[in-house]
C-alpha cells in the first residue's frame, strides 16, 4: 500500500512539474522515500502503545504486591490483568506471557525481565529490570519501586502529550507550506497554463522546475525535523 501510494504521487507529481511521461517515470523512485517516513511512524506507534501498556502493567504489579504476592504471583496476576485491558492482544503481551512461560520453568524474575528488555529495547523497561535486580538483591520494597517507575512514565507522557499539543498548530502549518508549491502550480496549470507553459518542454525550464522541487524537499524535511521533538 505504502509503495502504491508513492508510485501514484511520484508519478503525478513528475507529470505536473515537466508534463511529460518520461518525467513522472524519472520521479518514480523517489517513491521509496516514503518507507523510511512509513517505518518511523509505525515505530513511534509502537513505541507508545508498549510504554502505555508498560505503565498499566507495573501499576497492575504494585497492586498485586501490596496484595501480599510474591513478585512472580504478582507478574501471573498482572498477565491475565492485561488480556482484560487489552482484549485485542496489545504489543506488550507476547513479551509479558514470554516472562510467565520462564518463570514457569523457574528462570529468575530479575533475568527474564532483562531478557525482556533487550528484546522489547524500550528505556522505561531497561530501567525497571534494573531496579528489580537491585530490589532483588537489597531486599528493596517492590511495592513502592513499581508506583515510582509508573509514575515517572506517567509524568513522561503527560509532559510528551502537551509538547505535542502545542506544535501541533506549527505541524499543520509546516504541511500547509510544504504542499503550497505544488498547489500553487497546479492551480496555474488548470487556471492559466500558458503563463508557465515556458517552463516545460525546454532545457532550462526543466532544470528551474527541479531545482524548485528540490529546494521544497529539502524544506519539507528540514521543518519536519525541526518539529520532532523526543521526550
Amino acid at each position: 500500500m505504502v509503495l502504491a501510494a508513492g508510485v501514484a504521487a511520484s508519478g503525478l507529481l513528475g507529470y505536473l512539474c515537466y508534463d511529460s511521461l518520461i518525467g513522472s517515470l524519472c520521479c518514480l523512485p523517489f517513491s521509496l522515500a516514503l518507507f523510511p517516513a512509513y517505518r518511523r511512524w509505525k515505530e513511534d506507534r509502537r513505541v507508545n502503545a508498549m510504554r502505555m501498556e508498560f505503565k498499566d502493567l507495573l501499576y497492575t504489579l504494585a497492586s498485586g504486591l501490596r496484595a501480599g504476592y510474591s513478585m512472580e504471583n504478582a507478574w501471573f496476576s498482572a498477565e491475565q490483568d492485561m488480556k482484560l485491558l487489552y482484549p485485542e492482544r496489545g504489543v506488550l503481551q507476547n513479551a509479558v506471557h514470554t516472562v510467565s512461560n520462564k518463570l514457569h520453568i523457574n528462570v529468575p524474575i530479575e533475568s527474564a525481565v532483562s531478557e525482556m528488555a533487550r528484546e522489547c529495547g524500550l528505556e522505561e523497561i531497561d530501567s525497571f529490570a534494573e531496579s528489580l535486580m537491585t530490589a532483588k538483591r537489597s531486599g528493596g520494597n517492590l511495592a513502592q519501586m513499581m508506583d515510582k517507575i509508573a509514575s515517572i512514565i506517567a509524568e513522561k507522557m503527560e509532559v510528551d502529550q502537551e509538547i505535542q499539543t502545542m506544535l501541533s498548530g506549527k505541524k499543520m502549518e509546516q504541511r500547509i507550506m510544504s504542499g503550497m508549491p505544488v498547489a500553487m502550480l497546479l492551480y496555474m496549470r488548470l487556471t492559466n497554463h500558458e503563463y508557465i507553459g515556458g517552463l516545460y518542454h525546454n532545457g532550462m525550464g526543466i532544470l528551474i522546475v527541479t531545482g524548485c522541487m528540490l529546494t521544497a524537499a529539502a524544506a519539507y524535511i528540514w521543518g519536519d525535523h525541526i518539529i520532532q521533538i523526543k521526550v
